[in-house]
Formats: C-alpha cells, structure tokens, sequence
C-alpha cells in the first residue's frame, strides 16, 4: 500500500507543476526498515511522527517531498530550531495555571459557538478578524464559516467573548474526521484549524492565554467525541502558537517543510509577504488527551465554585 501511494505520488511530481507532496501514513508501531527504504529511494523523508499508543500502538507518520525551489533556506531553519528549543526548555503550565490567569480577569467568557447562536454581528467579527490577521489568505473565510457552521458533526469552534462589550476576541476549531483502517477498524482524528486572536487596540486590553483557553477546551470537546488523536499544525516562525501547543500538553512531533502559504500579517521581518512556510507539528494521543480533560475540569470546577 505504501509503495503503490509513494508510486502515485511520484507521478504527480513528475507529471505536475507541484512543489510539495504530503503523505500520512497509520501504521502498527513505527515503520520497518524496507518501508523506509522506499521512501527514501522516491527522494521523500519522513518528517513527522505522532504515535498515538492505545492497544493498537498506531503511529501516525508525515511522509513529504519539496522541490529545489521550495527548499527551507539556511536561515530560517536556524531560526526556526531556536524559536523551537526556547519554547521546548520552558516549563509547562497546565490547565490549572492557564485558567487562574484567565479567570482572575474576569473580563472575558469561553463559549462553544453553533450555528444557531451566531449571530450576523458575530459572523462579520470573525471574518473581519481572519482578514486583519490573514490579509492575503488563498481562500474566502466566510465561505469556510458557513460551511463550518452547516456540518456541526465534523466542525467544532470555540470562542472567547469579552463580557464588556459583548465582541469576540478569540476563535479556533476542530475538525474531526474519520479514518477506516485496513482491518476495518476505525480512527476518530481531531485536528485543531484556524486559531486566531484579534489584535491588540485600544477599546479592550488583549492579554496572552486567550488562545490557550480555547484549546483547552477544544481538547476537552475532542475527548469527549472519543477522538484517538488530536494534533495541530503550527507556524514554525510564530512562537506564540507553538508555545500555546506547548504549554497546554501537547507534544512535538517533528516539522513540515515549507507546506502551507500562510500569508498572516505576523510574517517575519526579514521575509516578504506571502510565502510558504514550514509547519510545526504538536499532538496528543489519546490517553494523554483524556487526562489533559480530566485537568481542564477539575480547573473548571475549581473556579466556577470560586465565582
């Protein structure tokens, strides 16, 4: 099956203008030596892997290929590893930590958003968020909310909305997908998507940690949904999304090369705009998904009864 997926692929890359090709692959335990042998004979490298443990010990592998031209340069990967070893040295806080600073605050709510509680002023705020962040994204965000909002059982979202004035300051979502194994057994995947913060202005104070309460929750959805992994591709030159994954107990699963065109207003200076950008992947397996939930309430319990 690998072989006849890499084969495929190749062809692509022969055949077309693309320069990234991206393959997952589940496997039983980590790939044998002759699987790795043929990856690297097609000029592809194993970039990424998540194991997700459980009694099958499935173990979710990135397998990717960039062209000359889409190559990371020199500097970027230096710059990017260090972004990476400072957040990766820095101790944890948990979800215990991360909700006593949000709740001492008491300015801002968490929320799971529907489609029937979304109003049309809501709506706006996220686009117009995702605009201000993402000025020059390769796709239409409104239509990609309305369709999150028409399919409730494979997208999950999650706001955080200031109790001053009623607007929305934090958003992010799960996508949930099913994967049907050779045996016919099947894999609940949750992945985190469109994570966004409003920027800072004078109206309302902006503090760091909102990002990090929306995932806990998130995470606390995709446990309750039996998901067997939940995972999060990053910005490896965005700190502030890494050390979210970071602090909240994800783990790092390796680096995706230059794979997605971000084209966020927080590029680096030293870059232009519109750019691919390699992708830092974070995960939790599903036992450590569940006691990062069991954390979340336990700090929720905690602070609600505090109030």
């Amino acid at each position: 099956m690998l072989g006849q997926a890499l084969g495929k692929m190749t062809r692509m890359d022969d055949q077309t203008n693309v320069t990234r090709l991206t393959l997952r692959v589940v496997s039983h335990g980590d790939l044998p030596p002759g699987c790795k042998d043929q990856i690297a004979n097609r000029g592809f490298e194993v970039e990424a892997k998540i194991p997700m443990g459980g009694v099958r010990n499935l173990v979710m592998t990135y397998i990717g290929k960039c062209k000359q031209e889409r190559h990371s340069d020199s500097d970027d990967i230096q710059q990017e590893q260090l972004l990476l070893d400072a957040i990766l040295q820095q101790e944890r806080k948990g979800p215990a930590s991360i909700l006593e600073k949000f709740y001492q605050l008491a300015d801002f709510r968490v929320e799971q958003l529907a489609a029937d509680n979304l109003s049309t002023t809501d709506f706006d705020r996220l686009v117009s968020m995702h605009k201000e962040i993402f000025p020059t994204f390769p796709y239409d965000f409104r239509k990609k909310l309305g369709m999150m909002l028409r399919q409730p059982d494979n997208y999950r979202m999650v706001i955080v909305r200031s109790i001053l004035n009623g607007q929305i300051y934090a958003f992010s979502n799960l996508e949930l997908n099913t994967l049907t194994l050779d045996d016919g057994s099947r894999l609940c995947l949750a992945e985190y998507d469109n994570s966004m913060r409003a920027i800072s202005c004078s109206d309302h104070k902006v503090i760091k940690g909102l990002g990090a309460v929306v995932r806990l929750e998130l995470a606390s959805i995709a446990a309750r949904c039996n998901a067997d992994l939940c995972h999060s591709e990053s910005r490896a030159s965005l700190a502030a999304i890494n050390d979210i994954s970071h602090q909240i107990g994800m783990c790092f699963g390796g680096a995706l090369e230059k794979h997605l065109l971000i084209s966020g207003q927080y590029d680096i200076e030293y870059m232009v705009p519109s750019r691919f950008e390699t992708m830092n992947v974070w995960y939790l397996g599903r036992k450590a998904l569940r006691s990062l939930e069991v954390e979340y309430r336990i700090g929720l319990e905690k602070f609600n009864r505090a109030q």
